[in-house]
């Protein structure tokens, strides 16, 4: 092979290699408010995958999120269809269910909002305000869940009355012994993507 046609073949290899790695928006999820327009209830089954990688996160139909995890200075940012919304929902699963811990899902938060576009001057100003207070948004979840309240409404239950509050719905769930959904399981190894500097977490698989 001349070294004409190499350089032409590296050429293309690097470019193969590069598009393997796009990174890729999360699939739009569609919410449904409550009553108090505070809290709303995931409609469909949202999927995350970081970069490359081949494991994923399912955040189920049926949980409900108030982007409480976002500290509330910032929350006016997260807007319905909004670059940021579709991150946050993921991180507001991810401190529910604590599998993963605080600190990689404060990074996967971060790898969220790269891959949906978020702006660079808004990553920076979230994960800074999660970092720094995001632990009462990861305590008050711990205590909620000793206290027995639901946050992923059981397929049964899914068809909330109109005109409810969350929280009205939430009480009604627990004083008539309802549990949270099951959650699909998070790999180890998708938690681990927010051990990773985000280059490797976007292009490793």
């Amino acid at each position: 092979m001349s070294p004409a046609m190499r350089a032409c073949a590296l050429l293309l290899l690097s470019c193969a290699a590069a598009g393997a790695a796009a990174q890729q928006p999360i699939d739009p999820p569609v919410l449904k408010p409550f009553a108090d327009n505070h809290d709303w209830l995931l409609v469909d089954d949202v999927v995350y995958r970081p970069g490359n990688a081949d494991t994923a996160i399912t955040v189920p139909r049926g949980f409900v999120t108030d982007f409480a995890s976002i500290p509330p200075a910032l929350q006016s940012l997260i807007q319905q269809n909004g670059p940021n919304l579709l991150p946050a929902v993921v991180h507001d699963y991810l401190y529910w269910t604590g599998i993963c811990n605080r600190r990689q899902s404060d990074q996967l938060f971060k790898l969220a909002m790269i891959e949906n576009r978020v702006t660079a001057v808004q990553q920076t100003a979230i994960y800074n305000a999660v970092r720094a207070a995001g632990s009462f948004a990861w305590d008050g979840n711990r205590q909620e869940q000793r206290r027995g309240l639901v946050r992923i409404i059981p397929e049964d239950r899914i068809n909330v009355p109109h005109l409810t509050d969350w929280r009205d719905y939430q009480t009604q769930l627990k004083a008539e012994g309802v549990t949270d959904r099951p959650h699909l399981p998070i790999s180890t190894r998708f938690c681990k993507r927010g051990d990773m500097t985000v280059t490797a977490a976007l292009r490793n698989p």
